[in-house]
């Protein structure tokens, strides 16, 4: 009876499994002839279809924008960079006070005492300028030089005595060069005519080399800012005191007859600083070149400056050489 009872069992669960296996064949072989027909999916349905069915499209490339002439906008922050000799040093700080409640300026100084065109051995203004421009915006460049430049140049082992045609040749290239390297920097170029000088024998020859900035400011397309009228008596000529752009009587210049106090600078910055306000009111600020693409900009402002004294700072004393305007012992400066 316990044997029947076993083979009954046995049976029963043979039946069982035979059953499962039939149910499961059809499956197998519905999988198995999908998975022939398709292989599997990497990407889900709505993603492959569309990579696979959407019509293959050029891609599309924007026109390039046109650039309008470049210009300085009347609310945007401007760089002026003042460049120069020890002239142009005071020149800087008289700006800067003219200029220090407008926001929209940063008046920046990039001058040098002792320097000018005619020592390019000694400093190298168009390669300065090269430099400059790198780190520096320059949107307006005011030009204060020459003061330093009663000297020979001496080139190629040939020495030009000062203002003969060959010096002339020369000085009139290094103004261009120098030039032409702030306009492509894209910069707005304000050069400042030397003012009257004390000594009639170095007031002429600064005479000449305003001459020669004039004549090359107009053929190089930049703004010459006359002088005129600045810390001169009623003839024109020179005088000490005078009045300051509030309309006092001060002591305008140094004792070199060549430099000014701070009162003095401040008409020069107050002159220039016209200049460049009524361009940009008239609209008149379009720079000269296309300017370089946008790059982290290296700001040099002064902190707020305290009132000067009256009487000029002298600079670099124990360096003079004969011909630089900060040669205190040159006779011309004192007769």
């Amino acid at each position: 009876m316990a044997e029947r009872a076993i083979v009954s069992s046995q049976n029963v669960e043979r039946r069982r499994v035979a059953f499962a296996l039939m149910l499961a064949l059809p499956i197998v072989v519905l999988w198995w002839t999908a998975a022939r027909a398709e292989p599997m999916r990497l990407a889900p349905p709505a993603v492959e279809s569309a990579a696979l069915n959407e019509p293959v499209r050029a891609p599309v490339v924007a026109a390039p924008a046109q650039t309008p002439p470049p210009t300085l906008e009347k609310k945007r922050r401007y760089n002026v960079v003042v460049l120069g000799d020890s002239l142009g040093d005071g020149t800087w700080a008289g700006l800067y006070h003219v200029l220090r409640k407008d926001n929209r300026f940063n008046v920046v100084k990039k001058s040098r005492v002792a320097t000018g065109f005619s020592r390019q051995d000694y400093y190298d203004w168009n390669q300065a300028a090269h430099d400059i421009a790198a780190e520096t915006r320059v949107d307006i460049a005011v030009v204060v030089m020459g003061t330093n430049d009663r000297q020979p140049i001496v080139r190629d082992g040939k020495r030009h005595a000062l203002f003969d045609d060959g010096w002339r040749d020369i000085y009139r290239a290094r103004v261009d060069d120098f030039t032409a390297t702030l306009k492509a920097s894209g910069a707005r170029i304000y050069w400042m005519e030397l003012p009257v000088m004390r000594s009639p024998r170095f007031g002429a020859d600064m005479e000449q080399f305003n001459e020669i900035f004039e004549d090359r400011a107009a053929a190089n397309g930049v703004s010459f800012v006359k002088t005129e009228g600045l810390a001169t008596g009623a003839d024109g000529g020179y005088t000490a005191y005078g009045e300051d752009r509030f309309g006092r009587t001060r002591l305008l210049r140094a004792e070199d007859g060549i430099h000014f106090t701070m009162a003095g600078y401040e008409l020069l910055g107050d002159r220039i600083a016209n200049a460049i306000l009524a361009d940009l009111e008239g609209g008149g600020l379009l720079v000269n070149a296309k300017p370089p693409e946008d790059r982290p900009v290296t700001l040099r402002v002064a902190d707020d400056m305290a009132d000067e004294p009256e009487k000029a700072e002298r600079y670099d004393m124990a360096d003079r050489r004969p011909g630089r305007s900060d040669d205190w012992l040159w006779l011309g400066a004192t007769k």
